[in-house]
């Protein structure tokens, strides 16, 4: 198996100049920091602090928000270690920027070629390095165990496909995840993936998304809104995707015949569809009157559909209802996040497609409604606008499933400083 390994760490080396060549093209695209790129060879950017080192690595945007109160309440409970953040994407930058500062210093993760990585991790010497979902990088992995740093996998995900596809190379996934001291799996359904594919330690944990902070909002234009709203029967579609929309649409037809004051508050997952779904909406009974276009208009006794063609802005309508059914599940998208509405007590509804929220679904399960057709969600949602004293409650309670999920992180951070403090080999070479 040792052979993989130097095979795979040669094949990087042979491929590096390709690698610099799409970095520059991604440079010229964006998709790079201009000033710190040098970091995605290995070079640092930054003086390394003395003392210990805890590393953290999160792929992208999501990973990252979902390790931000992880980070704060390990500061708070080990001010004396050092936190370092990696990171793939200048967008998860972005958020290190507006939630951790002072809290971690923050690294671009090199591409994985065997030098650029041996750069990495002889400059940091970090004393534990931790990996969320499921960030397996063959030459990373493989050098921070030569270097006798104790891994660790937090949050374990494994989506149906992904475990599919690692099955059909069993014997690679066991090489590198016998290289983890432990992996940490939210739920049991991963926990078993995890051993099933040779995973030597396998541990519950918290879901880290759990415990993210609640989605913002402007104080001001959400007294407005309840004011404007208030008495109106209100439920919202969240991050819905191309072909769910008719299905939103039909239902809101429906739904009107019942309610004569509805809105229904449609936010698409790219905003820059709204003028397609204005004339979708005209397909569907809309007309200019009933149709508020958020980021112009206010929404008035006429509107009966808000659309939202703006970003950031899910905390405002989440707050503004206690419906919120999440798209990308009425399509084989695979489903978006059902944690941030429940966290501020909405009844959660989805579709049947939610491969890559499995862990959270199941744990939200006895908490959230699942509307497998465009008639189920019809019939959901009018009972419980009809019964709001029973929407209140499943939202109360989705929102305390969040919070007992979220208290048990403190014992999470204990673990992972204990492995940070336990003494490892020195390394030659």
């Amino acid at each position: 198996m040792i052979l993989v390994f130097w095979f795979y760490s040669a094949l990087s080396i042979v491929l590096s100049p390709f690698v610099r060549l799409w970095v520059s093209i991604r440079l010229k695209r964006g998709l790079e920091d201009s000033y710190r790129f040098k970091e995605r060879f290995g070079i640092p950017s930054l003086v390394r602090p003395q003392g210990r080192v805890v590393w953290f690595h999160a792929a992208s945007v999501g990973e990252t928000v979902s390790l931000v109160p992880l980070l704060k309440l390990y500061k708070a409970h080990y001010p004396e270690h050092h936190l370092l953040l990696t990171t793939t994407t200048v967008t998860a930058y972005s958020i290190v920027q507006q939630r951790l500062q002072g809290i971690c210093c923050h690294q671009y993760i090199p591409f994985d070629v065997y030098s650029w990585v041996g750069k990495f991790l002889k400059f940091w010497q970090p004393s534990v390095a931790i990996f969320t979902e499921s960030e397996l990088w063959p030459n990373l992995i493989h050098q921070t165990k030569r270097r006798h740093i104790p891994l660790v996998l937090l949050n374990a995900r494994l989506s149906d496909r992904s475990y599919q596809r690692w099955r059909s190379w069993r014997w690679f996934a066991k090489a590198l995840l016998k290289n983890f001291t432990v992996c940490l799996a939210p739920s049991e359904v991963t926990a078993k993936r995890l051993r099933s594919l040779g995973a030597p330690v396998v541990e519950p944990c918290p879901h880290l998304k759990f415990a993210a902070e609640p989605l913002p909002v402007n104080k001001e234009h959400l007294a407005e809104f309840k004011a404007l709203l208030a008495n109106r029967s209100v439920w919202v579609a969240a991050s819905t995707h191309p072909g769910e929309e008719e299905q939103i649409l039909k239902a809101h037809q429906a739904l009107k015949k019942h309610f004569p004051d509805l809105l229904t508050v449609l936010v698409p997952r790219h905003p820059s569809r709204a003028s397609a779904l204005i004339e979708l909406s005209y397909r569907y009974g809309e007309n200019e009157q009933t149709v508020c276009l958020h980021s112009h208009q206010r929404p008035t006794s006429q509107s009966s559909l808000w659309l939202v063609n703006t970003i950031g802005e899910l905390g405002l309508f989440f707050r503004l209802t206690q419906i919120v059914f999440i798209g990308g599940s009425l399509v084989p998208v695979g489903g978006h996040n059902l944690i941030e509405p429940a966290m501020l007590g909405c009844v959660v509804l989805y579709g049947p497609h939610m491969h890559n929220f499995q862990d959270v679904c199941q744990i939200l399960q006895d908490v959230t409604l699942l509307t497998a057709t465009p008639e189920k969600l019809v019939e959901i949602v009018t009972y419980l606008l009809n019964h709001k004293d029973t929407a209140l409650r499943l939202g109360q309670q989705a929102c305390q499933t969040v919070q007992e999920q979220a208290e048990s992180l403190e014992s999470l951070v204990i673990k992972l400083a204990q492995l940070s403090l336990q003494p490892r080999l020195s390394f030659q070479g």
